[in-house]
């Protein structure tokens, strides 16, 4: 790995290939869903329902639309401030299977 692939924390992903891959590596978490335009309020911005938070190997990504925008994010604590910042507080929610996954881990550590 690079020294500038260390640096990435955002990355948009364009492409179907690109979705693969990312999934292939199964790091870090990826988002689907409306990112709204800045300066756009109202319709367009999307509900918490849509605009999900994955693990990167998680099964559900596969069934996402390819017409949704796509954020792959290094870490959780990046991926919910940025998603905080350019969605909305609110306005995106963890994938249910994968927030089940987040829950049995930490009932299994006590």
């Amino acid at each position: 790995m690079l020294a500038t692939d260390l640096a990435v924390v955002v990355r948009t992903i364009e492409s179907e290939d690109d979705f693969a891959e990312t999934r292939l590596e199964a790091i870090g978490f990826i988002f689907h869903g409306v990112i709204p335009e800045p300066g756009k309020k109202g319709k367009g911005r999307g509900r918490a329902t849509s605009n999900l938070l994955h693990f990167a190997r998680c099964t559900k990504l596969e069934r996402t639309p390819a017409t949704e925008d796509r954020l792959w994010f290094r870490s959780v604590r990046v991926a919910s401030a940025h998603l905080d910042e350019h969605v909305g507080e609110g306005r995106w929610s963890w994938c249910k299977n994968c927030q089940r996954e987040v829950t049995q881990k930490v009932l299994n550590e006590l």
